[in-house]
């Protein structure tokens, strides 16, 4: 073997080295680029319960005597329906992030399990009358909620293991 087959032949070895190397690299960075993204994912989904108004929220349902149907719930306060409606439609809108897998349950779980459960174990009576009322058994805005709930709540009592989940939301 002369000397310019031995470098081409080197060559060759470098090259796939650092072809090796180039996907090895880059699937790193793609995975920091995926775990930065469910980063600031967290972060927002956390900063968007972080207002007045859904603080609010969530004491009225966690303060509701349980559960309650529709009758108990006409008599509260407007302001008070008001705020339920903007839980729910919060609610409603991570379970649409979780089905698009913008979202993670995990994710959701150790955020807002407890607005979550209570809220559903609380208001299901009154989802149910609202549905007979609209002939539906989708009459909650959107339609992510039902299948997301069921799907929250068996992904996590099953694969999470999580000892809190009372089976209320069922």
């Amino acid at each position: 073997m002369n000397e310019i087959e031995l470098l081409a032949n080197l060559a060759e070895i470098i090259g796939g080295l650092a072809v090796v190397f180039g996907i090895s690299f880059g699937y790193l960075e793609y995975r920091r680029y995926k775990a930065t993204i469910q980063r600031e994912a967290a972060a927002n989904l956390a900063r968007s319960f972080q207002t007045q108004e859904l603080a609010a929220a969530i004491r009225i349902v966690l303060e509701l005597p349980e559960p309650i149907g529709k009758d108990d719930y006409q008599k509260l306060s407007e302001s008070e329906k008001n705020l339920i409606w903007l839980l729910f439609s919060s609610i409603e809108s991570v379970g649409i992030l979780v089905s698009r897998g913008d979202l993670t349950l995990e994710l959701v779980d150790e955020f807002f399990s407890v607005p979550i459960e209570e809220g559903w174990g609380k208001l299901a009576p009154y989802v149910e009358d609202l549905r007979e009322e609209f002939n539906s058994p989708q009459a909650w805005p959107g339609s992510g909620i039902n299948g997301y709930m069921s799907d929250y709540v068996s992904v996590t009592k099953s694969r999470l293991g999580c000892p809190h989940m009372s089976g209320k939301s069922e």
